[in-house]
Order: C-alpha cells, then structure tokens, then sequence
C-alpha cells in the first residue's frame, strides 16, 4: 500500500512540476509579447512605434508555438524588413523580458511621379508615397524599370552640389535623356545622360551666374549641357 502511495505522490509531483511549466512559459511569453521597446535609429517620417508594435505582434504571433529559448529573432527581423520603409531592423531579448527593437527607417531622397505616385530612397526603393512636409525634387519616367535605381544615384550626386541641393525642382528622364527644371531659373536644362556630369554642373554653375549678373542671358528657354566644352541656350 506505501508502494503505491508513492508512486501515486511521485506521478502528483510531475504533474505538479509540468503544470507549473507550462504555466511559466505561457506567462513568459505573454510578457514577451506585451514588451517591446522600438526606437528609430534617426527621427521618423515615414513609420511610427504603434506600426512597429503591430508589425512585430502579427510576425511574433507565427512562432507562437515555440518556447521562449527557441524565439528566431533573425526571422522577426527578416519579416520586418520586408516593410519596405524599413531599411535595417535590429531585434534584442531583453534578460528581464520583452524585446528591444532598433528601426532605420529609410530616408526619402525623391518623389516619384509615374503612373503611381511613390516616394523612393538613394538605394532606388520605392514606399507608398506620403506627404512627410520635406520639399523633394520630383522624378519623372513614363514607366517604372531597371532606371529607377540609376537615376536615384544621378539624384543623390546632384543633391550634392550646393547650387542643385536647393535648386532641383524636377529630373525628367525620356528618349533623350535627362532634362532638370530648377526652382529660381525659367528654362530647362538638358542633361543628357549621366556622364561628365561634374564638367556639366560647373557649365550650369557658370550660366547661372552670368543670367543673374547679364540681361544678355536672359530669356532662353532652354539650355544644353550635353556638348562638350559649351553651353547651347535656345528659345522654343
């Protein structure tokens, strides 16, 4: 009889220690999942901590399954990157619990005017356009291709040089090339294609600066960089 009172309180023991278990897990990941700590990397424009939470709540919902050791943080990093205004993610387990969660957010560079309106980045990525209260030069193509990315790059040279930072309203781009319209000029600038293109800002530099000093300059419509050694002015 004390052989089986035993057992009996051996088998109350370990149904005791696994419902105590199961029980800490359960509470375990509950408090993982009400706890995540989300900070951007530079001040946001396009995302904000309460997307983020969602984000991070839906994807850790997929692994609700697994116990708290085996959580895949690379995986809810990989799921958050697909957001395509999140340009890097990094995820930490906390050793009190929750999770912190460090956004780059990526940094809009133009707006894109096409048959769809987007906002696109140095790197060529498009995210659903927004108005973020940043004065953007405006890109536009007949079509959205494998130009995207190289006319993102000839937009980040250009906002390098201090006249075009400033003065780069809209870059289009069509059969013959790009042609730029500045903000405090009247004619457009042929561009061409993106080469020499330090050779062709100096001569734009120049005849801007005669425009504004001679009234000789005065009253082109357009103006050609894509010739070597000078700059042809024309009226339309």
């Amino acid at each position: 009889m004390k052989r089986h009172s035993g057992v009996i309180f051996l088998m109350v023991m370990f149904l005791l220690m696994g419902s105590s278990y199961w029980f800490s897990q359960l509470k375990n990941r509950a408090r993982t999942l009400d706890k995540f700590s989300v900070e951007f990397t530079h001040p946001a424009l396009l995302l904000d901590t309460l997307l983020v939470n969602k984000l991070l709540t839906q994807n850790f919902k997929i692994q609700s399954n697994e116990d708290k050791e085996s959580l895949d943080l690379n995986m809810l990093e990989t799921q958050l990157k697909l957001t395509q205004e999140v340009q890097n993610v990094e995820i930490y387990q906390l050793p009190q619990g929750g999770l912190s969660v460090a956004v780059t957010e990526r940094k809009p560079l133009f707006e894109l005017e096409s048959h769809t309106r987007f906002l696109g980045d140095v790197e060529g990525v498009l995210f659903k356009y927004q108005p973020i209260g940043l004065r953007l030069p405006i890109l536009k193509m007949d079509s959205i291709n494998a130009t995207i990315s190289s006319s993102a790059d000839l937009i980040s040279k250009l906002k390098q040089d201090p006249l075009l930072d400033f003065e780069l309203e809209t870059i289009s781009l069509d059969e013959i090339g790009y042609t730029l319209e500045l903000r405090s000029f009247p004619f457009q600038v042929i561009l061409g294609d993106s080469t020499q293109l330090k050779h062709k800002l100096e001569k734009l530099r120049i005849f801007c600066a005669f425009q504004i000093s001679q009234d000789s300059l005065k009253g082109y419509d357009r103006i050609n960089l894509s010739y070597d050694n000078q700059v042809v002015a024309t009226t339309l």
